[in-house]
């Protein structure tokens, strides 16, 4: 459902604050966190490319190589091989890359709402119900 947010100003007039959209609550909904690691283009030969300042460890390297690599220039890649200890990498694109890109490369994370630990937010929680003395 569509939101607008306005902000009532001394003057008594309405402007508009924000606006976006509001979702039902669904059990099936995943939220999820992108962050994007970059990298940039040190030696290019056609279409592949030594990557540095994306890595800094071989071992990660390795870890991350089944990942689909990508460019701002809308280039799709991925990893070929580890070079060195420093953190370079071989790639290959599937066009011709410029010395000018920037090799991204996407991780997600699964994020879960925060749950109330702290006692000021347990009067969110339904009170429990309290036992009757018996008479």
């Amino acid at each position: 459902a569509p939101v607008l947010m306005l902000r009532r100003h001394k003057s008594g007039a309405l402007t508009l604050a924000g606006c976006g959209t509001a979702t039902g609550p669904d059990a099936h909904r995943i939220v999820l966190k992108r962050a994007v690691l970059t990298g940039l283009p040190f030696k290019v030969r056609k279409r592949k490319a030594v990557v540095r300042f994306m890595f800094f460890d071989p071992a990660d390297i390795r870890y991350f190589k089944p990942i689909e690599l990508w460019t701002k220039m809308g280039r799709r890649g991925h990893i070929r091989e580890s070079l060195g200890t420093h953190g370079y990498m071989k790639c290959i694109f599937d066009a011709y890359i410029d010395h000018s890109d920037t090799v991204c490369l996407s991780l997600y994370k699964r994020v879960f709402p925060p749950f109330p630990d702290h006692p000021a937010d347990q009067r969110l929680l339904p009170a429990p119900a309290a036992d009757k003395p018996a008479s």
